[in-house]
């Protein structure tokens, strides 16, 4: 598979898919619900009518996923004969292209249900049967973008980010559109496991504590020694949100990184251009605003959103002020320009350029404000 390229792997994968499946055809949420069906998948059928995939829409869908990919258990055994790379990844870029161009429609995950096995259950007074099967699964999603940092990474640096991105993503995939799901599970669970291919990769604890698994320090420390550290780090909390204050091996509980505030300072400093040091002062109660704002909020309303959202915060940016609340969801700053423009959607951390790190203002507030008090 190594010898080929990916041009000619799919190549070769579609003519067999297309042995396999013949034309397929489609038979859609929509059209079921006018046949008086109710699914919430549309089903996928071969060029001998039989249902072979569905692509889910709603219910048991794959985390981070809007249209889930799943094949029938038939489908798979015939398959194993004929390509026995069908559960990696590029097998699953090819097969979502494939159902694409014969649906027009565009899956982000596929499932693989396999070695499917009957057993027999009789350790209670009655007997019965059931069936077990391992399941693999990808998010096939095209990773966003990310702008480099305002530095380069040094060619090594290149090289571990290429490697994590193409070997130790999780399952599922991750990006933005998971950052509150991962946050509200830490705060839940008080942590986050990932997984790779079904095996435990990396936890997350809600004490900034990420801890790689055996396996995957031992691989990575066998090419690139204890480079690969720092990368790691970033790498996680770019594609996580989840801030990282130390790095421990579980096989020893060895700290492979701790940062210090003042080296993250230091970084935020860099990339925004400026010390918020002594720039944030927390509001509690509508005396502590300035008269700036007289003209956008009225002081009723300031203690209304203190009440149900918790402390404001003010700071200064580009010669106005501005008002800070942490709302959960979405994150509330308020100009003082002649307009009293608010915003709600990034647009103040994607101006500082800590969004791209995966940071929200809060995790400045939290790194400044607490500090200086």
């Amino acid at each position: 598979m190594d010898n080929i390229t990916k041009e000619q792997y799919k190549t070769l994968v579609t003519k067999l898919l297309e042995l396999i499946l013949g034309d397929i055809s489609i038979k859609t949420v929509k059209q079921k619900k006018e046949e008086g069906e109710k699914h919430n998948y549309h089903s996928i059928f071969d060029g001998d009518g039989e249902d072979v995939m569905n692509i889910w829409i709603k219910g048991p869908k794959s985390k981070g996923c809007k249209r889930d990919l799943t094949l029938e258990p038939a489908l798979t055994e015939k398959m194993e004969g004929y390509i026995p790379f069908y559960k990696h990844k590029r097998f699953s870029e090819v097969l979502v292209d494939y159902v694409y161009n014969h649906t027009g429609i565009k899956c982000d995950c596929v499932q693989y249900d396999y070695e499917f096995q009957n057993v027999v259950d009789d350790s209670d007074d009655e007997e019965y049967e059931y069936t077990t099967s391992k399941t693999r699964r990808y998010n096939i999603k095209k990773k966003k973008n990310i702008k480099e940092s305002l530095t380069e990474r040094a060619n090594l640096e290149n090289i571990i980010y290429d490697f994590l991105q193409d070997d130790f993503y999780p399952d599922y995939n991750w990006g933005p559109e998971l950052f509150d799901f991962y946050r509200e599970d830490v705060k839940e669970h008080g942590l986050i496991p990932f997984y790779i291919n079904d095996s435990e990769a990396y936890v997350y604890y809600d004490d900034g504590t990420l801890e790689i698994m055996p396996w995957v320090c031992e691989k990575l420390n066998e090419y690139f020694n204890d480079s690969w550290y720092s990368v790691f780090k970033s790498w996680f909390e770019e594609h996580s949100g989840l801030k990282v204050k130390t790095m421990v091996d579980s096989t020893n509980n060895n700290r492979l990184l701790e940062e210090s505030i003042d080296k993250n300072k230091k970084l935020i400093n860099n990339i925004v251009g400026f010390d918020f040091s002594n720039n944030i002062q927390q509001v509690t109660s509508n005396y502590d605003i300035p008269m700036s704002f007289d003209d956008c909020v009225y002081g009723e309303t300031i203690n209304r959103y203190l009440n149900f959202w918790g402390p404001m915060y003010i700071f200064e940016l580009d010669g106005y002020n501005y008002l800070y609340q942490d709302r959960g969801d979405f994150e509330w700053f308020m100009s003082d320009d002649e307009n009293c423009t608010d915003y709600v959607d990034d647009e103040i951390p994607e101006r500082l350029g800590i969004s791209i790190l995966g940071l929200r203002f809060s995790d400045i507030v939290d790194m400044y404000f607490q500090e200086e008090e």
